[in-house]
């Protein structure tokens, strides 16, 4: 194989790589192969791989020696287990729980290890390693979540480990949406997905087209779109999301590389809300909330720049610039006649509407430096710095909706300049059988905050010093176990610096314990954890700020497994189990009390088994009842506001095939059966309808045809 077929091969298998990557997994390559042609005992070049990124490249050879709780989901593993949003594909990650508020899956509600769900606000969202979320320091929840399930290759879902390099808001940990890369050779490919709920009136149709490939041998381009458009199974949940993504590639030269990444997201949406019990048990497909609803718009983009440097033993230098610029609406009904402002079961005197536009701006470098290669101590030095500009306009408005003027309660304008900068060095000792990664990350944050309707003004200044230590053991060529230990942080959001100002971050420390077995496809990870959560702000309406008094534990362990019998490759079964102790630790009468919305046990599965051509996977998740109050209320109330939600357990089906294959083109066939036993279950307690039962999806049938030539 020559040099050229050998570096093309290696940039289609991983397109992701750096050029310093390709290069050294080159001549690694190179040298087995002269070692095979000559009868002479040649020991070929151990591969170092030097990369900025703690995380890697999201591959699933990346969690082999991870040190701490990682899946990786990959567009196969998705689609076996009939997932059709980017929230029910993390419905089988241990530790993760959704709350399904669309059924279409354009505002995914996730909660991580038992951190607040509403918004996903808990959790850090990158999207090929640049962060997704709307403000990252003064509103970290994803009121627009601009990504949908067709156009990702994979899912990368870090628990533990990560929190010096990706930060804030990381206490949750890492979810990286990895988008498709650039094939080496040109290729379009063409799907759609018809989904029929049970008791819907209107299919929703995803449609996604993908053409793209390397005009030259060092300019790329890659065009995408994706469109949703149809209801899911409730009444008022009509939805049309847009959305474009194009890529470019550039080999500047041998050691230099230019990455860019444009894209336009545009989502309109009804909003079904939820239902007061006795509604529920009536017809759970119908909708009591007709004045929700809810739009938005982004426009992001990146551009990374990646030199690889001829120092040391390997280096690569890595500058990113990220910005957008998005806007989103929600309008809801209100009542103020009494009883519940959200009482579906009472009308809506008042429409209010919360209008809110981003701009954000960011530019981060970094530098990774391997010494050592072939010593029995080696260093991966990086080192990192960031900077990131917000600029938040926060709006309510109030009209009655038998006419009258308009009011604004809030008219909000909050600007953040923030300053990060974070060290880390892999030590490898004994030839790499152990390595401890100590770091440390520094955050400082400036908020200016303005309430325009009232003239009022507020500064709010934040610093903190973040360490972190991993430690990874490789006790055989299989087995690696890992400890961590790291602090995270939340800065404070716009709405909790108004008023006395001043207010501290959310701060919390994470620890992990773990062990992870892996055999060519056969895998098992098992881990500890253990959340200390110490400054969780809480609203006080006697002074009207909020205060760092909120005191909350999350501990439990994730066990999870995937197993290939070596007689019988045509069989795959996985599993994973996840135990939550979620208390809240405050003094008072609550104290030891179950978090809202967690659920101590959490199961999920999947078996594959190929028939001749037919690939036939039954998948399904399970979990255990959950309060909706601090006070952990067991009988559900008149309004459905508070009283336990109960466990629930649903069953997936899907069938897939090629119906045509050669060298160049594949016609894929998969059809799927989500809820197949049709398991009725709800949620309580979703943003703009926090009062009622909030029906999940009934049974669907869905029909995904995917050409790819």
């Amino acid at each position: 194989m020559s040099y050229q077929n050998l570096d093309g091969a290696l940039r289609n298998h991983f397109p992701r790589l750096s050029l310093l990557s390709i290069a050294v997994m080159s001549a690694t390559s190179m040298n087995a192969l002269a070692a095979s042609d000559s009868n002479d005992n040649v020991t070929a070049m151990e591969t170092v791989v030097v990369t900025a990124s703690v995380i890697g490249n999201s591959q699933v050879e990346d969690v082999r020696e991870y040190p701490g709780a990682r899946t990786v989901l990959t567009s196969e593993q998705i689609e076996k287990t009939a997932a059709h949003s980017i929230d029910s594909a993390l419905q089988s990650v241990p530790g993760i729980k959704v709350q399904d508020e669309t059924g279409t899956g354009v505002l995914p509600n996730i909660s991580v290890r038992g951190l607040k769900a509403s918004r996903s606000g808990h959790a850090q969202f990158l999207m090929d390693g640049v962060p997704l979320t709307l403000a990252p320091y003064g509103h970290t929840g994803q009121s627009i979540f601009p990504a949908t399930l067709s156009m990702l290759e994979r899912i990368d879902i870090v628990r533990g480990g990560a929190a010096v390099q990706y930060g804030p808001n990381n206490v949750g940990g890492v979810i990286n949406l990895v988008t498709k890369p650039i094939p080496h050779q040109w290729q379009t490919e063409i799907s759609n997905r018809l989904t029929v709920f049970e008791d819907g009136d209107t299919p929703l149709n995803d449609f996604y087209l993908r053409t793209g490939g390397w005009l030259t041998d060092s300019l790329a381009l890659q065009l995408e779109g994706n469109f949703l458009k149809g209801e899911s199974f409730r009444d008022h949940s009509d939805t049309d999301v847009k959305n474009f993504q194009a890529k470019v590639q550039w080999l500047l030269s041998d050691t230099q590389e230019l990455q860019a990444f444009i894209q336009r997201y545009d989502a309109d949406t009804q909003m079904p809300g939820a239902l007061s019990p006795d509604d529920y048990k009536q017809d759970r497909t119908q909708s009591k909330r007709p004045y929700d609803e809810y739009q938005g718009q982004s426009t992001r983009w990146s551009l990374k720049y990646l030199h690889d440097l001829d120092i040391a033993d390997g280096a690569e230098f890595e500058l990113l610039t990220f910005g957008h610029k998005s806007e989103r609406f929600f309008q809801w009904g209100f009542n103020s006649a009494g009883g519940h402002w959200a009482d579906p079961a009472l009308p809506s005197t008042h429409i209010r509407t919360s209008p809110r536009e981003f701009n954000v701006y960011g530019i981060e470098p970094k530098l990774a430096l391997y010494v050592g290669q072939g010593k029995s101590v080696s260093q991966n030095w990086i080192v990192g710095a960031r900077y990131v500009n917000e600029d938040v306009d926060y709006k309510l408005t109030q009209t009655p909706i038998a006419g009258g003027a308009t009011a604004t309660p809030r008219d909000w304008h909050l600007d953040t300049d923030a300053f990060a900068g974070y060290i880390s060095n892999e030590i490898g000792f004994l030839n790499d059988t152990l390595k401890v990664t100590p770091g440390v990350r520094y955050e400082s944050v400036d908020m200016a905050f303005k309430d325009i309707g009232k003239s009022e003004n507020a500064n709010n200044k934040v610093t903190e010093w973040l360490p972190g230590l991993t430690l990874a053991y490789h006790l055989n060529e299989n087995w690696v176990s890992y400890a961590n230990a790291q602090k995270s942080l939340r800065a404070p959001q716009i709405a909790y610096i108004r008023g006395l100002g001043e207010e501290g971050s959310e701060l919390a420390w994470n620890y992990e314990l773990g062990a992870r077995y892996t055999q060519q496809s056969t895998s098992f990870n098992v881990a500890l954890y253990r959340i200390d959560f110490k400054d969780q702000l809480q609203w006080q309406s006697g002074t009207q700020t909020f205060d760092n008094i909120g005191k909350t534990l999350h501990q439990g362990i994730e066990v999870s497994g995937r197993y290939i019998p070596e007689s019988m490759q045509a069989l795959s079964l996985g599993a994973s189990y996840n135990f939550l102790d979620a208390t809240l630790e405050e003094d008072g009468a609550n104290k030891g009390n179950q978090l809202p919305h967690t659920s101590q046990h959490q199961l999920s599965w999947d078996a594959t088994y190929a028939f001749t051509k037919i690939d036939t996977t039954l998948s399904g998740f399970y979990f255990s009842d959950a309060y909706t109050d601090n006070a952990n209320t067991s009988e559900e109330d008149a309004t459905g506001a508070k009283g336990k939600v109960p466990s629930y357990m649903v069953w997936n089906f899907n069938l897939g095939t090629d119906l045509y294959k050669d060298e160049n083109n594949l016609l894929r066939m998969n059809v799927a059966v989500n809820n197949l036993f049709a398991e009725e279950y709800y949620f309580r307690g979703i943003d703009t309808s926090p009062v009622g039962r909030y029906p999940a999806p009934g049974r669907s049938y869905t029909l995904d045809l995917n050409y790819q030539f």
